[in-house]
């Protein structure tokens, strides 16, 4: 019972979040209920989040007190609203995998052998979970595994493949993260830098994995199950080209849904909408956890930089810069520090700067993608970890090289951003 009422209350905390775009008076009322979720779900947590999200929680409040005795104004509406529209969307995308899994017919489909089937891997692994996230990583793992053995090469191909979509995809947590701490960012020029670095990891990753994957079986790509995800995709574009107003966040969040409904109104399926919000929502508490709590640790940061302004190296933000943040979190990653805990610490740092939007979100994108595939701790590596008995941290070793690699390359697509803006 208690399990249904979070579900729930996350559920309704996701709609009134969308529903106070017309009327804002509800957004406090949302930020109570997700707020609620998350004190609920306290004794649920994983130790590492629960440990990182008191941190968290601790060190932004702590902040928040030193701005209030210098003379700052409590920033209380704030607090109850930390990352709203951003858990509204993760919620609302979660919603995806009811029309996008593959049904049990495709399941059945003969398994493409050697390049056809690597090719066939990666690219249905890069963006099949670039909509509906790690459900696609586990659905291919899975389906893989049925024919030969998950091994810590096999783990490490999938983990990168899926990792890379970080950097574009608008369905991620790390898109949606993104643009709660950088708002100005414009979400079509950083695709446009991160669509041509995932292609680059398919290129890659082929290269590095056509021998050994020569007579092994591949995952079947079939594209009947992404039309309407990427309907959506195109558009969540659009609508945000009309109304810019909106947020795109707010778009994905209000979108997703009503095309998840449309769909199972139509194939009779409307039940299983029950099912996940009292399922598979109240297992989202680790994230959900997390964002809220960087949300108050960024909210404090935030108040004392403008009462102490903060020490940096440097004194502008460019592509050299950008660089060198970037390396910087990626080894911060590799030593296992969440990626959320990293941008929330490095965001209100870097905004005193007055960067280009653009260039700070590519860099925070990069940041999560590259390092979830290297922090021997990350979501990622710990379902694989979960599911194959693969330590994280053995993955972690065998994704550093082709990790280290991607980010010289995304530097120099940095640099080249930059020059031609």
């Amino acid at each position: 019972m208690i399990h249904q009422v979070r579900g729930y209350s996350l559920a309704i905390g996701a709609l009134l979040s969308v529903l106070a775009l017309p009327f804002p008076t509800l957004y406090p009322i949302a930020g109570i209920l997700l707020w609620g979720f998350a004190i609920s779900s306290f004794r649920l947590l994983a130790h590492r989040s629960l440990i990182q999200s008191m941190a968290l929680i601790g060190v932004g409040l702590a902040s928040l007190g030193f701005s209030l005795l210098e003379g700052a104004s409590a920033p209380l509406y704030q607090l109850i609203n930390s990352n709203t529209q951003l858990l509204a969307m993760l919620a609302a995308v979660s919603f995806l995998s009811l029309i996008a899994t593959p049904s049990k017919r495709s399941k059945k489909r003969v398994l493409p052998v050697g390049k056809k089937g690597l090719i066939s891997t990666l690219a249905s692994g890069h963006f099949f979970s670039a909509i509906i996230n790690v459900s696609a990583l586990l659905i291919i793992a899975e389906k893989l595994n049925e024919s030969r053995k998950i091994d810590t090469r096999a783990a490490s191909m999938l983990t990168i493949n899926f990792a890379m979509c970080a950097l574009w995809s608008p369905f991620f947590a790390a898109m949606a993260y993104t643009l709660s701490l950088v708002p100005n960012m414009q979400m079509l020029a950083v695709m446009s830098v991160g669509a041509p670095m995932g292609l680059i990891s398919l290129a890659m990753l082929y290269r590095l994995h056509r021998a050994p994957e020569s007579k092994l079986t591949g995952y079947p790509l079939k594209g009947r199950n992404l039309v309407l995800p990427a309907l959506l995709a195109v558009t969540v574009i659009i609508a945000h080209e009309v109304w810019p107003t909106i947020a795109i966040t707010q778009i994905i969040a209000i979108c997703a849904p009503l095309l998840v409904i449309i769909v199972l109104l139509s194939e009779g399926r409307t039940n299983q909408l029950h099912s996940h919000i009292t399922n598979r929502l109240p297992n989202m508490h680790n994230e959900i956890t997390l964002f809220l709590a960087a949300g108050v640790f960024a909210i404090g940061l935030g108040a004392l930089f403008k009462v102490m302004p903060p020490w940096l190296p440097f004194t502008h933000y460019g592509p050299l810069e950008a660089c060198l943040t970037l390396g910087c979190c990626l080894v911060a990653a590799r030593l296992g520090v969440h990626v959320i805990m990293i941008m929330a610490v490095t965001a209100p740092l870097l905004l005193t700067l007055e960067p280009n939007p653009n260039l700070l979100a590519m860099t925070f994108l990069a940041a999560w993608g590259l390092g979830s595939a290297i922090n021997p701790v990350s979501g990622t590596l710990l379902v694989m970890q979960g599911n194959y008995h693969i330590k994280g941290s053995q993955i972690a070793r065998a994704n550093t090289l082709p990790i280290a690699a991607l980010y010289a390359i995304n530097c120099v697509a940095l640099f080249i951003y930059s020059a031609l803006n």
